[in-house]
């Protein structure tokens, strides 16, 4: 039987014992071995993945490179799916070898936009259908769209109610530029909401809402909208949840998303919470991340502190995944 002896540890606190990797389980022990280092596996709660095919995304504002008629969706347009598909894959694939098990991906395109990422392992898709009865037909995880400024709100009202009914996930961009678009994503009851970076003077309607929330950070400062404060608000919430955004900007790895992040904010442990705590939100399964000692964790006195800040791909002994 396959096992690893070490350190657990988790936004709960770290415990010694054995990995059983073909039963996916973690053993308590009262010996404290250390031979390693083990982590749940990371859980990306916002993706673009269709857009990953696009590698040298032009540095523009937010509206003229990801907005409605911005470069992202004339790009979207006019490339084949099948490409679109294969860089998707890959990112996907590349993502998995550092740690990250799971991706929650915004999928544009309607109907025919779920051929992208369909089938891939790991990928919950929350699809962006352009009316009630597209999203009828739609089995997916859930439905997302993007600011409510984009799109009719009666369309957005009745996917949510859609939702809602079939015990589907919804969630919504807003928040990331200004507050112009809160009000009417908070209306809404999202089961979870991407960004607020730049409204940080509503996030505590979401908080006492019950509502996750997503921070992209790497994605706001490729924007130029970092807002250290709302980071901080929401670094205190057992809700705050990370994730990457649009592949043709950044990895869609959450290692690569927590490093960028303790080096703007510090507070490593709400960072790594923010990591992990997808699965116990959306009710899934998570994987085991296996890291060495030989490299990073070699004498640390602070694992999780480590592995947020400096944990590399040479550093994963092996990733366990559900």
């Amino acid at each position: 039987m396959d096992t690893y002896s070490g350190i657990l540890v988790t936004h709960e606190g770290i415990f010694y014992g054995d990995l059983i990797v073909d039963e996916l389980t973690f053993e308590e022990s009262r010996i404290e071995k250390d031979d390693f280092v083990i982590s749940p596996t990371f859980f990306n709660a916002h993706t673009h993945l269709g857009d990953a095919a696009f590698r040298e995304a032009p540095r523009e504002d937010l509206e003229l490179l990801v907005g409605p008629n911005g470069y992202k969706h004339r790009m979207l347009a006019q490339t084949d799916k099948s490409v679109l598909r294969d860089y998707a894959a890959l990112e996907v694939k590349e993502s998995r070898k550092c740690g990250t098990s799971h991706f929650l991906d915004f999928r544009e395109g309607g109907k025919v936009g779920l051929a992208v990422t369909e089938g891939l392992d790991g990928v919950l898709t929350l699809a962006r259908p352009s009316s009630v009865e597209e999203a009828e037909k739609m089995d997916v995880f859930g439905f997302a769209y993007s600011s409510t400024r984009d799109h009719e709100m009666d369309l957005i009202e009745e996917v949510r109610g859609l939702a809602k009914r079939k015990k589907k996930i919804f969630g919504i961009h807003a928040g990331e530029r200004d507050c112009e678009d809160v009000e009417s994503a908070l209306s809404l009851h999202p089961d979870l909401v991407v960004h607020m970076n730049m409204c940080q003077e509503m996030i505590k309607a979401f908080i006492d809402s019950g509502i996750p929330v997503v921070s992209c950070i790497r994605s706001n400062a490729f924007f130029n909208l970092i807002n250290l404060r709302s980071y901080e608000i929401l670094s205190e919430y057992d809700l705050w949840l990370i994730g990457t955004d649009n592949a043709m900007i950044s990895t869609a790895s959450i290692l690569d998303e927590m490093h960028f992040a303790a080096y703007l904010m510090g507070n490593e442990e709400a960072i790594f919470r923010a990591a992990t705590s997808g699965y116990g939100i959306f009710s899934l399964r998570h994987g085991y991340i296996i890291f060495n000692r030989e490299y990073s964790f070699k004498r640390t006195s602070n694992p999780i502190l480590t592995l947020v800040r400096r944990a590399g791909i040479r550093d994963i002994e092996k990733v366990v995944l559900p």
